[in-house]
């Protein structure tokens, strides 16, 4: 049915207009780590909306990084020479950074920043040719940067650079910015304070400057958690009387999805039917009363691996007209991007036997045993490191600054397959390890199935150091590099392209059964009900903090008189039709014992911070 009803928007998208043009680039995936944004937003609202069908790629537009002509024109001479040091950006981004993620960072917001004048342009363009639609940039609403500073993430205004952008190609009209964002728009406001050809609205939760004396703006700070109906009721106060008020010619929707009850930046409760009204109201509002006027929609603030959602909903709307999207979880969302990828990728070019014919050693000695050459079996290490560059690991990586990469496959013992990503630092010395994993086909961890088991994966980044938002945890020498998601995503298409069972892993620490088992289940009902009795014991606790508990013997099983510990135990995650439906039929029997097993245990965590005595 899903693939279905995809088909048809495809034949729809072929046999209208477009609706919608988002712009996007690929330098809007650069990692800012600790900072706690989704890298992948706006290729995951693309990803969405493409596998639906409501997205073609004419449809998609790459915009060049503004100049710093285009910026000077906003920002002032000594505001952009300061932003050469350190001192200035750490303070807009509140954390320290290095070289290398300085330039990072602002090739990132100078390409978004092009991001907006490019479906300025674009949203002029079709409003010129009397075919007035929306423009989406899959990024920017960089609204806190003022002329002469930024904060609160932001660098450059991208909106205020895009209208001076347009004032100098020709643009005489009058400008409307509709700041949605959680967070004051502050410095739109303030470069704008009095220009009367630019309004701005901003409804937010708290005035972060004095919008006394800005002649051109509206200010609206609507306090804390705010749900729905007051949210709605300030837009519908304000932004259709905005419209007939000031009649633009260009409007800018900055549609920040930070209001969600569920952003971790937020302090509101604005529901997923709530922001989709929002976005539908204002959308529609622009069309209703300024139908001739060009529209561009910036995503702005949105915290956390959900928000892209928010953005996907509406942008599935404006592309069918109808609200039927349902948002797939982000695995699932990786997951079908590789299938797609596997479907292309020759199996030829993946196991390098791209000559069938060819003699070897040994077809000419029957005694002769060759060294594997294969991993697991199938794939050579070209064609290995082939899937990993066409399904974008090492672009991830390469995002996260590790642009000189090693790869490496040890194949000659069965038992223990190996691969390892490792990068240069610039700085000298030996290759720094980023990705090292150990798998084998196992036949004994499941009954009856062949899964392909996990032995040992490290994924880390020796650049980063370790923080209060990103602790050292038990095993770690250096934190995570944020791509598990990724590297599970790769594991299940290798079983499905080796005909495997499924995935199968033994974490060894609790914090790395925690995160596996986001994924995974065990395969012990009893090993589930004993981990479950551990979680609701560590209840509330952060997991450095119940790593911490459980390792110094804080958390203590009542009936034994003696302190938990951690069991590794298999956990997996089945594949084939042929397991799931045997896993199927022995759920009642699971259930029954993982519900024995915990029904008998008695855990407590201890106060205090050593073990108990």
């Amino acid at each position: 049915m899903q693939a279905l009803r995809r088909q048809i928007n495809r034949l729809r998208a072929l046999l209208r207009a477009p609706h919608v043009d988002v712009v996007y680039g690929r330098a809007y995936r650069a990692e800012w780590f600790g900072m706690p944004f989704d890298e992948q937003r706006g290729e995951r609202i693309l990803t969405a909306l493409a596998f639906e069908g409501l997205l073609r790629p004419a449809q998609i537009h790459e915009p060049a990084a503004a100049s710093y002509q285009a910026l000077r024109r906003v920002h002032s001479d000594e505001y952009l020479e300061a932003l050469g040091g350190a001192e200035r950006i750490e303070r807009i981004f509140g954390a320290p950074l290095d070289e290398q993620a300085r330039e990072r960072v602002t090739a990132l917001q100078r390409a978004m920043v092009g991001g907006t004048m490019l479906a300025t342009r674009l949203a002029l363009q079709h409003q010129a040719v009397k075919q007035a639609r929306p423009v989406i940039n899959a990024g920017g609403g960089l609204h806190h940067a003022a002329r002469g500073g930024g904060g609160g993430f932001c660098m450059f205004n991208d909106v205020a650079v895009a209208i001076a952008q347009a004032r100098a190609d020709g643009f005489v009209g009058r400008a409307l910015v509709i700041d949605l964002d959680l967070h004051d728009g502050d410095g739109t406001r303030e470069i704008f304070r009095d220009d009367e050809g630019v309004h701005t609205l901003s409804i937010h939760n708290t005035h972060l400057r004095d919008p006394r004396g800005a002649r051109a703006a509206t200010a609206v700070a609507l306090g804390t958690n705010v749900e729905d109906a007051a949210y709605l009721r300030a837009i519908d106060e304000h932004v259709p009387r905005l419209l007939r008020a000031h009649d633009p010619a260009l409007i800018f929707y900055v549609a920040g999805t930070d209001p969600a009850f569920d952003d971790t930046m937020g302090d509101w409760r604005i529901s997923e039917e709530g922001i989709f009204a929002r976005d539908r109201r204002v959308l529609e509002a622009c069309a209703a009363l300024a139908p001739s006027a060009a529209v561009v929609m910036t995503l702005a603030g949105g915290y956390g691996p959900r928000t892209w959602r928010y953005t996907a909903r509406t942008l599935a709307w404006l592309a069918s007209g109808r609200d039927r999207f349902v948002a797939p979880s982000n695995d699932e969302l990786t997951l079908r991007r590789y299938r797609k990828l596997a479907r292309r990728l020759d199996p030829a070019l993946l196991t390098g036997d791209d000559d069938p014919g060819l003699i070897r050693e040994e077809d000419i000695y029957p005694g002769f045993a060759a060294p594997s050459r294969l991993f697991l079996g199938y794939y050579s290490a070209a064609g290995l490191e082939l899937a990993l560059e066409r399904y974008g690991l090492f672009d991830r990586l390469r995002d996260r600054g590790f642009t000189d990469l090693s790869f490496s496959v040890v194949t000659e013992d069965p038992a223990r397959q190996r691969l390892r990503i490792a990068n240069k630092p610039a700085s000298g010395g030996g290759p720094e390890a980023l990705v090292e994993l150990q798998v084998h086909r196992d036949r004994g961890a499941v009954v009856d199935a062949e899964m392909l088991a996990v032995d040992w994966l490290l994924l880390q980044d020796p650049r980063r150091p370790f923080s209060a938002a990103a602790p050292r945890l038990p095993g770690q020498k250096h934190p995570g590099l944020g791509l598990l998601m990724e590297v599970v995503g790769l594991l299940v298409i290798a079983c499905e392209r080796l005909g495997l069972d499924g995935l199968v892993v033994v974490p060894s620490h609790y914090h790395l059964a925690v995160q596996w088992r986001k994924r995974l289940r065990f395969v012990d009902p009893a090993a589930e009900g004993r981990f479950i009795a551990l979680q609701a014991a560590l209840a509330g606790m952060t997991l450095a903090a119940a790593a911490a508990a459980l390792s110094s013997g804080r958390v203590w099983d009542e009936a034994l008189a003696e302190p938990v510990r951690y069991v590794p135990s298999p956990l997996m995650l089945p594949l084939s039709a042929r397991l799931l439906e045997r896993l199927a039929s022995e759920q009642a029997g699971d259930q029954a014992r993982r519900a024995a097993t915990l029904a008998g245990l008695r855990y407590r965590l201890l106060p205090g911070t050593g073990a108990a005595s």
